[in-house]
């Protein structure tokens, strides 16, 4: 049986930076030696696979990510790579053979519309579009959940009276702005979604409550998955914001269509100017949950790099260096997200540098 997404990545940039030793870097080199790690790790076939983590040995879930990061790269690596992407794209794809759907789709999709390969990039959008929560799969038709996205691996009917939704069912920001930026790259529709990412913001239109601060959280009443954890309690079990969260909510909105001056945004990117702090993945975090913290310290830097905050860019981009390894690889804090897996982590921290150094 397919694991979920968190039991998925559970299980589950750029060069040398603060490590080269004797001379000083320039900005492009620890791009290039990022590119060396991928092409170290490559397979022959031209697929990116784990030696660490089980669930990414199949190469269908790292490839698509690390030809992501590689976006504005020319190199064999990402040749090889995307030549590997066009034959799972053209043969495994059709068979179901693909075991992650969603964050496999959401990453290739961009890749092949970033290329130019409209067609490919709107086979992955058909996969992304499928997995899309709505109301003829068995969900309340004015519930904020239809028009986003979870981590199902096949359409997500929920079954006749069941009370909430199991976690590989139920909405999150994350997989729902993974598959809005896959949409939008393919010129298709975005704006259902929406109600759910409204749902996962601490704000209030009319006078703000105490935990009405604009930063977003993972998905609602869910303390688990939420992984700063509970803020309080009104009405309802409030969950604190934090980094990476707020990130894929702005992304998110925009993905929507909703400009910067729209108060939900305003107020996001408030949460953000006051919270973001380099490399750090901001928010108040309790002690115990300093771990869920730092597993997602790289996926919260490609984030923030992609929201293009001008106060935040030459900070995170400093510690992006600064925790580079002596191979152009870069490995997560903690396990729990997958950033154990260098490949991953690797991907997220090149792609948050290159967007910094691109705006910058």
């Amino acid at each position: 049986m397919p694991l979920s997404r968190r039991e998925f990545l559970v299980r589950a940039a750029a060069f040398c930076g603060g490590t080269l030793v004797g001379r000083a870097a320039a900005p492009a080199d620890f791009l290039r030696a990022a590119a060396g790690f991928f092409a170290a790790r490559q397979s022959r076939d031209g697929a990116w696979r784990s030696d660490v983590c089980a669930a990414f040995r199949g190469g269908d879930a790292l490839t698509p990510v690390v030809l992501w990061a590689l976006s504005t790269a020319k190199t064999d690596a990402a040749a090889r790579g995307l030549r590997w992407l066009e034959e799972l794209t053209d043969s495994a794809v059709r068979r179901g053979a693909v075991v992650y759907p969603l964050f496999t789709a959401g990453y290739a999709a961009q890749v092949f519309a970033a290329s130019g390969d409209t067609r490919r990039a709107g086979v992955w959008a058909e996969v992304v579009e499928s997995l899309r929560i709505r109301a003829e799969l068995g969900w309340p038709a004015a519930g904020a959940a239809c028009g986003a996205w979870g981590d199902s691996p096949r359409p997500p009917r929920l079954p006749p009276d069941v009370s909430p939704p199991p976690d590989m069912l139920a909405p999150n920001i994350s997989a729902t702005v993974l598959a809005l930026q896959a949409l939008r790259a393919t010129g298709r529709a975005t704006k259902h979604a929406l109600p759910f990412i409204e749902s996962c913001q601490n704000f209030s239109a009319g006078a703000p409550g105490a935990f009405d601060d604009g930063g977003f959280f993972f998905t609602p009443g869910d303390p688990v998955r939420n992984k700063a954890g509970i803020a309080g309690r009104e009405s309802v079990v409030r969950y604190r914001s934090y980094g990476s969260a707020t990130c894929d909510g702005v992304l998110a909105m925009r993905a929507c269509g909703l400009s910067d001056g729209h108060p939900r945004l305003r107020a996001a990117l408030g949460w953000l100017r006051t919270h973001a702090d380099g490399i750090a993945h901001s928010g108040a975090w309790p002690g115990e949950r300093h771990a869920a913290r730092d597993s997602l310290r790289y996926y919260h830097a490609q984030g923030l790099a992609a929201v293009d905050l001008d106060a935040q860019r030459s900070g995170l981009a400093q510690g992006l260096r600064s925790a580079q390894a002596a191979d152009g690889s870069w490995t997560g804090l903690a396990p729990g997200s997958g950033e154990d897996e260098p490949l991953l982590a690797t991907a997220f921290a090149a792609r948050a540098l290159s967007s910094c150094e691109r705006a910058g």
